[in-house]
């Protein structure tokens, strides 16, 4: 089994410990506190935008309401601006975990099956927070260009997820490594291994597609990630040989390892 899949199944069974079960409520506290702001202060300035901007009158679309298919146009509208609004959940969220679970999660697997790891960092709040908006900004930018795209059937599933996948990989390759890796070691990793990172990312990200699921992804990431980069440190510390990655990632035969 490749790397990658081996990270992620034990991603999964991490996620079942009492106290990474119990982090999946941040993801739904912050669910449940951004469509209750969006729903306050967002829906009805965003709807009524794009309802003027795609069906009113100047916008040669007035001739719906005279056909009677006024309904049309404010159910598209409705879904146009849920499709905007949930891609803006998920980011928020993954960048909220990023910052308050990754230590968490460091501690957790760092005290359990990698607890041979040597800590040679530091987590840094402020570094995290630089991090997340510099990876944000470059994420919308993209985002918005490519939103185009949404309309071809393909495309419309693809390009979202390639770009949730991109976000995911830059933010939490970073986090994962802060605490136990040097900067030499960090950028080393993230060198080597950066395709690793951006198809782990996608793996997990494809959650996204499966409600209720995608509250799980963000956790689940921040697992998977730090399985991956500390099993990748053991193995860069401990040679050259590239082989052991493939042994320093496999489950332990023991289920007690596996935290």
């Amino acid at each position: 089994m490749s790397r990658v899949g081996i990270a992620f199944l034990r991603a999964l069974a991490s996620q079942l410990h009492p106290r990474m079960l119990g982090l999946l409520l941040l993801p739904f506290g912050v669910a449940v506190v951004f469509w209750i702001g969006a729903a306050w202060f967002v829906w009805d300035p965003l709807t009524g935008w794009l309802r003027e901007s795609l069906f009113g009158a100047t916008a040669g679309g007035g001739w719906l309401a005279t056909l009677g298919l006024g309904d049309v146009g404010a159910g598209i509208t409705a879904l146009l601006a849920v499709l905007l609004l949930a891609p803006l959940m998920f980011v928020v969220a993954l960048i909220l975990v990023s910052l308050a679970a990754t230590p968490i999660v460091n501690r957790h697997l760092g005290g359990g099956a990698y607890r041979d790891v040597q800590r040679r960092g530091a987590w840094s709040l402020a570094a995290g927070v630089g991090t997340a908006l510099a990876t944000f900004g470059v994420f919308a930018i993209g985002y918005l260009l490519t939103a185009p795209l949404w309309l071809v059937p393909v495309a419309g599933l693809a390009v979202p997820w390639l770009w949730w996948s991109w976000l995911t990989a830059r933010i939490l390759r970073v986090d994962s490594l802060a605490e136990h890796a040097s900067a030499e070691e960090s950028d080393a990793l993230i060198a080597r291994h950066r395709g690793e990172y951006f198809l782990l990312a996608a793996l997990v990200c494809a959650l996204n597609y499966v409600p209720p699921l995608f509250l799980v992804t963000p956790v689940l990431s921040t697992l998977a990630f730090g399985h991956f980069s500390l099993a990748a440190l053991r193995a860069h510390r401990s040679g050259p040989a590239a082989g052991r990655l493939n042994s320093d990632l496999a489950p332990q035969t023991s289920t007690r390892q596996i935290r």
